[in-house]
């Protein structure tokens, strides 16, 4: 099981009585970085047509599209993948069997 140690810190009386100062350096900082998010959503236009938007997801309805692979490819795929678990399982045997 897992436990999660918490700590809890209590803010100095001093920090507490400073709740209307703000560090210019770190606001400058805030501003700079939203600032483009803002104005890249002013951009957007205010009313999209739900025929564009549902234009540009598919049908969750359709079925998938379908891989197109050979029979004869898929049995070669499975036969690597058998043989590849056949070469694991012998080399797991081969280490116990020397230890």
């Amino acid at each position: 099981m897992i436990q999660f140690q918490t700590q809890r810190a209590k803010p100095t009386r001093s920090a507490a009585g400073r709740r209307g100062r703000i560090n210019r350096a770190a606001f400058v900082a805030s501003v700079t970085l939203i600032a483009p998010t803002l104005s890249a959503c002013a951009g957007l236009p205010q009313s999209v047509p739900a025929m564009s938007a549902a234009a540009q997801y598919p049908d969750l309805n359709d079925p998938p599209p379908s891989v197109a692979l050979r029979t004869d490819q898929v049995a070669q795929i499975k036969a690597e993948l058998i043989q590849a678990r056949d070469n694991q399982e012998r080399a797991a045997a081969q280490q116990l069997a020397l230890h």
